[in-house]
């Protein structure tokens, strides 16, 4: 069901790495996040790497030495301990340094949810291809342990390589989150008890920015770094799981339980419901209601 090999070797004096390549299972690829290859390199001599058009994901952390990367017109200078995500749709090309050639832990990878977790990466990292988290150790083992199961040629080798992959995923996406938050002296966790508590006001943003004298959009920037997510979205979310658990616990109208979340307008009601889960609210509590059953 999967094809791999390994292979240590010389790339005519300029690269010296072992890699695994894997061919995922029809399980794998239609389901998981799967490995295509995985490796370790240290780099000779300097030399240009290109690539595009690549249904891959790349992840590069920088072990030991220095080097660049040009993505979408930008070049970027990396160093040891700096780590490099690339979607290999668009081109690339990178170069190891002459006076400090690097070494490198890497894997390429796919799946239907590894694009969006790029453009999530992208979005957090405010649209740089690079990052440099507090440590890299426990990406290389990641990688390390990637290597191994690629080895095995099981489903559930690849059930775990899918779950070391969203673990390194989450990680990545965890660090640019950290790195992009600058401390602040705004206390967003009053902020996030406010609106829980006054999620059925239309002014609740701004009576809590009054409340706590911050300007409104300098909160939202705190907000957002905090939690990931705006307090306009943060209060629709709020609104939503409200209703939803009055819809399942209660006997209310659905035009009184909307009225209760704060949303005047029924149709505006239906609306959130049929875009946030593909159905009515009426669908919805005939569902998932107890009561009714």
């Amino acid at each position: 069901m999967s094809d791999t090999s390994s292979r240590f070797f010389s790339n005519q004096g300029i690269t010296q790495s072992t890699r695994f390549i894997h061919t995922p299972g029809d399980f794998a690829l239609n389901s998981l996040l799967y490995v295509q290859e995985a490796g370790v390199l240290k780099s000779l001599r300097p030399h240009t790497s290109s690539r595009e058009g690549l249904e891959s994901i790349l992840f590069i952390t920088i072990k030991d030495g220095e080097g660049f990367v040009r993505v979408s017109g930008q070049e970027y200078s990396v160093k040891s301990g700096d780590c490099i995500l690339l979607n290999c749709m668009e081109k690339y090309e990178h170069e190891s340094s002459e006076s400090k050639p690097w070494e490198l832990s890497w894997v390429h990878f796919y799946g239907k949810t590894a694009v969006s977790f790029y453009e999530l990466f992208l979005k957090e990292n405010k649209n740089s291809n690079i990052f440099t988290p507090q440590e890299t150790e426990g990406y290389v083992k990641m990688i390390e342990n990637l290597m191994a199961l690629c080895n095995d040629k099981s489903v559930m080798s690849e059930i775990y390589a899918n779950e070391t992959l969203t673990e390194m995923l989450t990680e990545i996406i965890s660090d640019v989150t950290s790195i992009a938050s600058e401390p602040s002296d705004i206390d967003v966790s009053l902020i996030r008890t406010f609106l829980n508590e006054n999620y059925a006001s239309d002014a609740a943003v701004s009576d809590i920015c009054n409340k706590i004298g911050v300007n409104e959009n300098l909160a939202e920037e705190a907000f957002e770094n905090a939690y990931g997510i705006g307090m306009s979205e943060y209060l629709k979310i709020r609104r939503l799981n409200v209703a939803k658990e009055m819809l399942r616990f209660t006997i209310e109208p659905e035009t009184k339980i909307a009225d209760e979340c704060g949303i005047k307008d029924y149709n505006d009601f239906i609306k959130m419901f049929v875009d946030a889960e593909g159905m009515t609210p009426e669908v919805y509590r005939s569902k998932w209601a107890q009561w009714i059953k």
